[in-house]
Formats: structure tokens, sequence, C-alpha cells
């Protein structure tokens, strides 16, 4: 078994009891995409509008890295490979590297970045130590997906950090129509890289050793990539137009309002997440994945634009110069 020396650590660390389940459980939550789905446009709308931009960009990078590696590598997680590793946790897709080591060491390592507080750099240390560890104990990741998603996040923060000032200085003096085709080329890029590598893949077949255990799993599926770059462009478009036709916003102002607009904010969100997703079928097949892309294309551009708009709109929110 090629996985046996990895799966020592997920056995050790289950065998410390199913005390720590639960436990587990509540850290690893931290590390889900949707926490910070829902982290994003609260920064954006209550706290600082160009840090929530810059940590929905570094987020939507890194998640589109992080799911063209799982199909490029396509690794199995421990409980597909071991009867001896227990599943606390079920996961559809693969295992190489973890997207929740990556994405905590990408946000909580950012945002330390950003916030410059030795407090929060101490906490979202500890945060990114313990959510890869939750991966291990509950059985869907190997100690080499965790070590390479931690590595990855790192090198994010990094190349973020070194780069995103230029990067932004050069699209900010773009014209508009400039900046909405870049948008758009870049979204179409993303969609491009998952969907050859999902080509270059197409003869793979999951072996019957790791069917048997997965249980329902779906690790080419195609959801995430249209998930993500519908979010994207919505996100970036959104914005783009909302700064060139009102500027920025003073999302630290308003006190008791800033919590208003986070309620007003939700609704939609729910609106466009929940409801739509009630409407839109879930089937895998070409009509499916656009109509994902729409909804996702119409959460981003809540989000960044029509959200901000509407808070204006009820006093909740100002704008400043452009």
């Amino acid at each position: 078994m090629p996985f046996s020396s990895e799966i020592i650590v997920n056995t050790f660390l289950q065998g410390l009891g199913e005390w720590l389940v639960g436990p587990m459980r509540a850290i690893t939550t931290m590390g889900y995409e949707q926490f910070f789905i829902l982290l994003l446009p609260t920064i954006y709308w209550c706290f600082d509008q160009m840090l929530g931009l810059r940590v929905g960009i570094i987020f939507l990078t890194g998640q589109f890295l992080n799911f063209s590696l799982k199909f490029l590598f396509h690794s199995p997680r421990p409980y597909w490979v071991s009867d001896q590793v227990r599943a606390y946790s079920h996961e559809s897709s693969f295992g190489l590297p973890s997207g929740h080591a990556q994405i905590a060491a990408t946000m909580w390592g950012w945002l330390a970045v950003e916030i410059k507080k030795r407090w929060f750099t101490v906490l979202a240390l500890i945060l990114i130590f313990l959510i890869g560890v939750s991966r291990l104990f509950l059985g869907v990741h190997f100690l080499s997906d965790v070590l390479l998603g931690w590595t990855l996040g790192g090198l994010m923060v990094w190349g973020f950090g070194a780069y995103h000032k230029k990067v932004s200085n050069w699209f900010r003096n773009r014209a508009i129509g400039t900046k909405l085709a870049l948008v758009a080329i870049s979204t179409i890029i993303l969609i491009g890289v998952v969907l050859g590598l999902r080509l270059i893949n197409s003869d793979w077949e999951m072996p019957e050793a790791w069917s048997a255990r997965a249980g329902d799993a779906a690790p080419y599926n195609l959801e995430g990539a249209f998930t993500l770059s519908g979010t994207w462009f919505g996100m970036l478009s959104g914005y783009v137009i909302l700064s060139a036709k009102k500027g920025s916003f003073l999302a630290s102002e308003g006190e008791w309002k800033r919590l208003v607009r986070l309620l007003v904010g939700f609704v939609g969100l729910f609106v466009f997440y929940f409801g739509l997703g009630q409407i839109f079928p879930t089937n895998s097949n070409f009509m499916s994945y656009f109509l994902r892309f729409v909804r996702y294309t119409l959460i981003g551009l809540w989000t960044s634009w029509w959200g901000p708009i509407l808070f204006e709109k009820l006093n909740l929110l100002k704008f400043g110069k452009k």
C-alpha cells in the first residue's frame, strides 16, 4: 500500500479518542470555503472595501489553483484506500493538495499581513495549524496533502504581497472597457485551465478499491470550476463598474448601520444562493454548469456592486470621492 506510511499519522491522531471528533469538526469549519464566502462580504461592506476586494481575489485565485492541482494529481483520501482510517467527514473531491490547509494558510496568513497585530498573527498561525491537524484527524487528508496545502498557501501570501500593488496600479490606469475585457479574458482562462486538465485526464478511472470506500464521490465534477469562475467574473466586473460610476465607499463608517447593511446584504446573498439554487438544475451537463456560472456571477455582482448601491439608497452607506 503506497500510502501506508502516511496512514500511521491518521490512525495515531484518531487513536487519541472520539471525544475529539466534535472539536475537530468545529475547527475544520474555519477552513471551509463557505466560511470565507461569508467573511469576504463582511469585510467588503462593513470594514474596508479594498481589503475585502483583495481578500476575494486571493481567495478565488487560491481556490482555482487548488482545484486545478487536484485534477492534475487525482490523489485519494485516506479513507478511500484504508479501512484503518475512519471517515469522520465525507469529501467527494481528490485529496492532494488539502484545500483546507491551503485556504487557511492563504486567508489567515494574508489577514495577518494586512492587520499587522502580533496577537492576530499568533492566532492566525494557531488556526492554520489546527485546521490542518483537523483534516488529518477526520481522515480526509494525508500528511503530504496538508504540508503541500500549507506550502502553497504560504507561497500565495508571499506572491500576492510582492506583486498585488504593481498589478493593481497597472489595472487602475486602464479604461473601464479594457478592465471589463481583462476580467472576461481572465475568467475564460481560469475555466479553460480546469477544462483542459479534465480533458487530459479523460481516460482516468477511479480504482474499484477506492470507489468501494469513497461512497458518493465525484472527483472530476466541474461544479466548483463554474462556481469560482462565476464569482470571480461577478465580483471583479461589479467592482470595476461601481468604482467607475460611484468611486469608493466608506465601509468603516456608520456604527449601527454597518450591522444593518450586513443583515440586508446577507438576505440578498441568501436569495441568490438558496433561491436560485432551488430553481436551477444540478445535473452534470452544459446547461446546469452555465446556470451555476450565472448564479454565482449574480452573487459576485450583489457583493461588489448591487449591494452597496442598495445600501446607499437605504441611507446605510456613503460613497467618498472618486
